[in-house]
């Protein structure tokens, strides 16, 4: 009985020799050898292979001569910067995971103290962001969103294109009124009720997709046509005002809304091209929307004071947020949810993306390190010495340059740094070059919006990626194209033909 064990356990070792992986080499002697460490490392080598392009970028530039005008501490920026954008772009890591090491990698490197490094990832954007996300799931607890999106739905209509196109516009259009953070706000919840009644991620995740981006690139192409839009637009109007540039909201309005109007539509149809949705219509939703609207009954009180707190967040951002700070507002609006016992510490915790607060964290982190170093003002001034060796001096020329560093450095860090760290140099090479000041200060003002790429590019992007509907892929994938579109129209269409014909250039 014990032989006829033994003799079985021997025939599994020599089944489980045969195994993928363990193929039996003769090296000519009858001994057998195993591929099974060469396997394995080309196993990891393939599946780890972005992650080491990255730590070898980083690991180049950290170990190049430290260029001229630019520190030590700099040039570790750099590669970090290098590494981050590689991983944000493939997800070799995490994206959460990639916010950590952007914390522990300043501490090793030297640039910031372990007291100091753990105070860049808090910023008013960070609590915005966390608070966004618990607003969300108390809205969803009560299925206001439901009732939203069956009230949009009633107006647009419930046709997928119509639906698509309500959404881009209604972004677009009401962020630069109220701020990108509360456009988003208000329509994330009818995005996310829109999916689930649709079937769910897992049976529509094109439909899921499309949604999700056409909030967030309709708040991108809306937040710029008014001042009001962003803390860029804000930024830009005083470092125009310091070189004695008085530009007005209407003035601003006129140079940059046909902008967003053109790129409504044309937001609409590629999105729609590029993630076909599984269905044509939603009048499938809108019959589960009423259905369950009315086994539910009338709004509870409970529901209606959740309705109101957002209520009040929302007018909040509108009228204090530049002085209290959007975050602070949102957390007094869930602070008071809770002591009103609208929710509970418990709930907040299943419900909230706390990866989404992370990676934002580590973004806004980052953007800090990248400028405290003088790596961003190296990087701008470098690219700038590139343009006016190409003879690239003045007149539309300079504004394609300085838009398209603009746009590629707003991808990696938030849109109000970026203004900070690069208007006052290009405002400088205006000067000195003759060409208008207003016209290549709007112009950077804009294409810092133009932050289709990355998740962390914008806190509207890192918001509609909370509900897991989106890879990071996706924003590159989605947002290359518009990238592209968005400065060809700024160059050609506002440098090269309205701003002429409105008399400012």
């Amino acid at each position: 009985m014990g032989k006829q064990k033994v003799l079985k356990l021997n025939e599994y070792r020599k089944k489980e020799r045969t195994a993928p992986g363990f193929e039996p080499l003769d090296d000519g002697d009858g001994r057998d050898r195993f591929h099974a460490p060469l396997g394995q490392l080309k196993t990891f080598l393939r599946e780890r292979k972005w992650l080491l392009l990255a730590l070898f970028l980083m690991a180049v530039i950290c170990l190049l001569p430290t260029p001229h005008g630019l520190t030590v501490q700099g040039k570790y920026a750099l590669g970090l910067w290098a590494f981050v954008i590689v991983c944000f772009l493939t997800e070799a890591v995490p994206l959460p995971m990639t916010a950590m090491i952007i914390g522990s990698y300043q501490v090793f490197a030297g640039i910031a103290s372990f007291r100091e490094a753990p105070r860049t990832f808090m910023d008013d954007a960070v609590v915005f962001i966390m608070g966004v996300l618990m607003m969300g799931a108390m809205l969803m607890k009560y299925n206001i969103h439901n009732r939203v999106a069956l009230f949009m739905l009633k107006l647009c209509g419930t046709r997928i294109e119509r639906v698509i196109l309500g959404i881009v516009a209604f972004c677009a259009i009401s962020a630069g009124f109220i701020t990108e953070h509360a456009a988003v706000m208000i329509m994330l919840p009818i995005g996310v009720g829109i999916v689930s009644l649709s079937g769910g991620y897992k049976k529509v995740p094109n439909l899921a997709k499309l949604i999700m981006l056409s909030i967030s690139y309709g708040v991108i192409i809306g937040g710029v046509s008014a001042p009001s839009g962003g803390a860029r637009n804000a930024l830009m109007l005083g470092l125009l005002n310091s070189l004695g540039i008085n530009v007005g909201y209407g003035q601003w309005m006129l140079m940059v809304m046909p902008f967003t109007l053109i790129m409504i539509p044309i937001v609409t149809y590629w999105l729609l091209n590029l993630f076909s949705p599984e269905i044509s219509d939603l009048a499938g939703a809108i019959q589960a929307i009423r259905e369950e609207m009315e086994a539910d009954g009338p709004m509870t009180n409970q529901a209606r004071m959740a309705l109101a707190i957002f209520l009040a967040v929302v007018v909040g951002w509108i009228l204090a947020g530049h002085r209290l700070g959007v975050g602070n507002i949102a957390m007094v609006g869930i602070l008071l949810a809770a002591v009103l016992r609208l929710i509970d510490w418990s709930y907040l915790q299943q419900k909230t993306q706390w990866g989404v607060v992370l990676l934002y964290a580590g973004a806004i982190s980052m953007g800090k390190m990248l400028i405290t170093t003088g790596a961003a003002s190296w990087l701008a001034g470098q690219l700038l010495r590139l343009a006016a060796a190409a003879e690239v001096t003045e007149g539309v020329s300079l504004l394609a340059v300085t838009a398209v560093i603009t746009a590629l450095v707003t991808n990696t860090m938030a849109d109000g740094p970026t203004v900070a760290v690069l208007g006052p140099i290009f405002l400088k090479v205006a000067e000195l070059s003759q060409t208008s000041p207003l016209v290549i200060g709007v112009a950077t003002s804009l294409a810092s919006a133009f932050a289709y790429l990355l998740v962390i590019a914008t806190p509207a992007n890192a918001i509609v990626y909370g509900p897991g509907f989106l890879q990071a892929q996706d924003f590159l994938k989605a947002g290359g194209v518009l990238f592209l579109i968005s400065l060809v129209l700024t160059v050609t269409f506002l440098g090269g033909f309205w701003w002429h014909v409105l008399g400012v250039w």
